[in-house]
């Protein structure tokens, strides 16, 4: 495939990118995941081992994930519940949305009002009305 882009491979560039524009006082990127299945625990996984990152914040309204992906993500990384106290955490610069997917939209949509970068799966909506409003 010729030209074609591994999910891998743009989760890194997309990394990398993000840490040379928002690199602050300690140099890290710090990331929160909002839902926490089997797939976004794996974007954690690959996003925590690359260079200047760090998961800080694990939520999800399922509490045995949320705690699983806090004990796979590392001490630092703390519980929540309701993903909009990790958007009004001035100390977390982005996110990655691995929520069901009639949550993508709306999740999206806060992150980028709360001013943090995101990094959201397909489908980015539900309904053909949330993509064309």
């Amino acid at each position: 495939m010729l030209g074609a882009v591994r999910r891998r491979d743009f989760v890194r560039a997309t990394a990398v990118t993000s840490l040379g524009r928002i690199l602050g006082a300690n140099d890290r990127v710090r990331i929160g995941l909002l839902g926490t299945g089997g797939r976004c625990q794996y974007l954690g996984t690959t996003l925590k081992s690359l260079p200047g990152t760090e998961i800080v914040a694990a939520c999800d309204v399922y509490e045995p994930r949320r705690l699983e992906a806090c004990e796979k993500m590392g001490p630092q990384a703390k519980p929540c519940a309701d993903y909009r106290e990790v958007l009004d955490r001035k100390d977390i610069d982005a996110v990655v949305v691995g929520a069901p997917d009639h949550w993508h939209v709306r999740m999206t949509l806060d992150a980028v009002a709360a001013g943090k970068d995101v990094y959201v799966e397909k489908p980015v909506t539900h309904d053909l009305g949330e993509g064309t409003g």
